[in-house]
C-alpha cells in the first residue's frame, strides 16, 4: 500500500509540490483496515479447521465401519494433514480472551461471550502434554484409562467433563487424544506410535475394541461442535463476537493482536513447545509426540504469525486466499527499516525450520518430515536451537514494533 500523502501548495512556489506523511495515530482508516482483514482471516482459518474436523470425523466413522489398514492410514493422514495444518495456524488467535480461550471477567463489564455464557475451549481441543493411561491402556498397563473402565459411561458431557479433572495432563478430548488413539503410544525414536487396527475390530487385539471405537467417534464428535462454536463468533453476525470486536477501539484491538502474535512467537512456540522439550531432551514434551508430527505444529505455528503480520491466509481444505492488509501495513508507515527487519527475520525462520522436512529437487516437502522432533533434540540440537533463536528475534522485534505504534501491552 502507498502511504497517504498530503500536497502542500507553496505559495512562494505554486509549482511545486511537496509530500508529507500523515501521522500515525490520525490514520484511523488504515487501523480500521487492518483489523477488518484480521476478522476475515480468522473467520477463514477457523472455517478450514472446521472443514478439517469434519473430514476427519467422515474418516473415522468410516474406518470404524469397516476397520481395515487402508482406512486406519486413511484416517490418520486426516488428522495429520487436513484436521492440524490448518488448525496450527489458528492458534495465533489466542491469549487475548477472544472466543477460543474465552474465560469471564469480573471487571464491571459485560461482553457479549460473558452475555450468552459462552464457553472457551481451547484446554479441551489442544490441551497437551497427554497421560496416556488417562484414556487407554499403556505398555505398563494393560487396563488402564477410561476405555478400559467399563464403569464409566462413554458421552460427550462425560468425556468432556472428564477432561483434566484432577491433574492438567488427564486429558480426555481433543486432538491429542484423537492422534493418541489412533497411532497409541510412541515408544520408538525411528517410528511414530504403532498401534495396531485391530485394537477396534472385536476379536481383535487389546481389549474392549467397542469402547475404544465409541470413544473415538465422540471426540470426533466433540471436536466438530467445539470449532463449529468458536467460528459462529467470527462470522459476519450483528451479535457476536467479531461485531463486538470491529466495535471496539482500534488501538485495544491492535493491542490485543500483537499480545497474541508476541505470546505465540516467544511464550508459547519458542519456550513451551521447543526449549523445555530440547533442555529437557524428552520427547514427552513434544507437542504431537504419538504421530511425531511436531515440526508441523512449529511450522504451522510460526505461520500464524506471519499470516497475521502480513495480512495473509491460504485456506488448506477449499480454495480460498486472503490478501489484506496486515500488521506489517503499519510498520511500514513508521519505521520501514523495521517492517524489513521482521520480514527478514520470517526469513530466516522458515529457512531454519525447514531444515526438519524432506526436499526433492531442492524444494522444501511441507508436511514430510525427515528429522522428527523427538530425534532433533538430541541428535540435531543445533539446528534446534536455530529456531529458537529466530523466533527469540521476532519476539523482540515485534515488541519494538508494538512501542513503535504507542500501543500498552501487559506482557
Amino acid at each position: 500500500m502507498k502511504n497517504t500523502v498530503i500536497t502542500l501548495l507553496l505559495a512562494a512556489l505554486p509549482t511545486v509540490a511537496m509530500a508529507v506523511k500523515v501521522p500515525y495515530e490520525n490514520n484511523e482508516l488504515l487501523k480500521k483496515e487492518v483489523i477488518s482483514n484480521y476478522a476475515n482471516m480468522a473467520l477463514v482459518n477457523y472455517k478450514d479447521s472446521l472443514v478439517g474436523a469434519q473430514n476427519l470425523q467422515v474418516n473415522i466413522e468410516g474406518f470404524l465401519a469397516n476397520a481395515t489398514e487402508v482406512s486406519f492410514e486413511a484416517a490418520k493422514d486426516v488428522w495429520a494433514n487436513s484436521a492440524r495444518m490448518p488448525y496450527g495456524q489458528s492458534e495465533i488467535f489466542r491469549f487475548y480472551n477472544g472466543p477460543v480461550d474465552f474465560e469471564p471477567i469480573d471487571d464491571g463489564i459485560t461482553t457479549h461471550l460473558e452475555e450468552i455464557e459462552f464457553v472457551g475451549v481451547e484446554g479441551l481441543m489442544n490441551a497437551w502434554p497427554l497421560d496416556e493411561f488417562y484414556i487407554d491402556y499403556v505398555k505398563e498397563d494393560s487396563e488402564a484409562g477410561i476405555i478400559n473402565d467399563r464403569s464409566i459411561k462413554l458421552n460427550k458431557e462425560i468425556l468432556t467433563s472428564l477432561n483434566e479433572r484432577e491433574g492438567e495432563k488427564n486429558i480426555s478430548t481433543g486432538y491429542h487424544a484423537i492422534e493418541f488413539l489412533l497411532w497409541g503410544q510412541d515408544r520408538s525414536l525411528e517410528t511414530a506410535g504403532e498401534r495396531p487396527y485391530t485394537d477396534y475390530v472385536v476379536g481383535g487385539t487389546a481389549e474392549n475394541q467397542d469402547r475404544r471405537g465409541e470413544y473415538l467417534s465422540l471426540l470426533s464428535e466433540i471436536l466438530v461442535d467445539h470449532l463449529s462454536g468458536i467460528t459462529a463468533q467470527w462470522e459476519l453476525n450483528e451479535t457476536n463476537f467479531r461485531a463486538e470486536f470491529l466495535k471496539r477501539n482500534t488501538d485495544s484491538v491492535l493491542s490485543d493482536i500483537f499480545t497474541s502474535l508476541i505470546l505465540m512467537s516467544g511464550d508459547e512456540l519458542k519456550s513451551e513447545r521447543i526449549e523445555n522439550a530440547l533442555l529437557l531432551e524428552d520427547q514427552e514434551e513434544e507437542h504431537s509426540c504419538f504421530s511425531d508430527k511436531t515440526i508441523n505444529d512449529i511450522y504451522t505455528n510460526a505461520l500464524g504469525v506471519k499470516n497475521v503480520y502480513l495480512g495473509e491466509y491460504k485456506a488448506f481444505n477449499f480454495d480460498t486466499t486472503i490478501a489484506g492488509k496486515g500488521v506489517s501495513e503499519l510498520i511500514s508507515f513508521v519505521n520501514p527499516e523495521l517492517d524489513a527487519k521482521i520480514k527478514a527475520e520470517f526469513d530466516t525462520l522458515f529457512n531454519a525450520i525447514n531444515f526438519f522436512y524432506a526436499k526433492t529437487d531442492g524444494k522444501v516437502e511441507i508436511g514430510n518430515i525427515a528429522i522428527p522432533f523427538d530425534r532433533a533434540i538430541t541428535e540435531n540440537q543445533v539446528e534446534v536451537q536455530v529456531v529458537i533463536d529466530s523466533l527469540d528475534r521476532v519476539d523482540g522485534l515485534l515488541r519494538e514494533a508494538a512501542t513503535e505504534l504507542g500501543l500498552e501491552l501487559e506482557l
